[in-house]
């Protein structure tokens, strides 16, 4: 049986981020750069310019998160027995993506002076922690097996080993015991 959880945490958290990306580029930031009634234009035009800025930077950043989903995905499903760590090091990138992307948002919000967002933030950190622990454990849970196969081949060598030394005594010993030569 092949491990469920590796396939599909990286589907969830690419379709998430992926969808938070689209998310900022058809509804911008909306910073209140210049709050107040008596600013001319030309300041309006640039604080949208900034909020739509700001929306793009955060839709390249979550759509770049989500392709490194994708990236630990295709990773998962083409591991290669040559390099088994490979999938642990490319996860392991993207959820560090993750975090300091959910992290950017969480400062970027407190600026603009929105309440409430914290907990929902700390909940998202808290789904990604655990969704890279249970990953890599379940990563860890299917490879024991093999090194027990491994234990199980270093045991029976050594069995075997010992085997050979105890016929190679038991011939020495026997080998010095019967008559030398004929009778007289």
């Amino acid at each position: 049986m092949r491990p469920l959880l590796t396939y599909l945490v990286p589907v969830y958290w690419m379709a998430a981020f992926a969808l938070m990306a689209a998310q900022a580029v058809s509804h911008p930031v909306g910073l209140d750069l210049f709050p107040g009634g008596g600013v001319a234009p030309t300041v309006l035009e640039a604080g949208k310019a900034i909020n739509h800025g700001v929306s793009t930077a955060f839709s390249i950043a979550f759509g770049l998160v989500a392709t490194l989903f994708l990236w630990t995905l295709l990773t998962a499903v083409l591991a290669s027995e040559d390099y088994p760590g490979g999938y642990d090091e490319v996860a392991s990138i993207a959820f560090g993506g993750a975090v300091l992307m959910v992290t950017v948002a969480l400062v970027v919000t407190a600026l603009r002076g929105e309440g409430g967002v914290q907990g929902a933030g700390a909940f998202q950190l808290a789904a990604l922690m655990a969704s890279y622990v249970a990953v890599i454990a379940e990563r860890r849970a299917f490879a024991a097996p093999k090194a027990s196969e491994a234990d199980t081949l270093r045991a029976t060598a050594r069995r075997m080993a010992l085997g050979a030394a105890h016929s190679s005594m038991l011939t020495r010993l026997v080998g010095r015991n019967a008559p030398q030569g004929g009778a007289d």
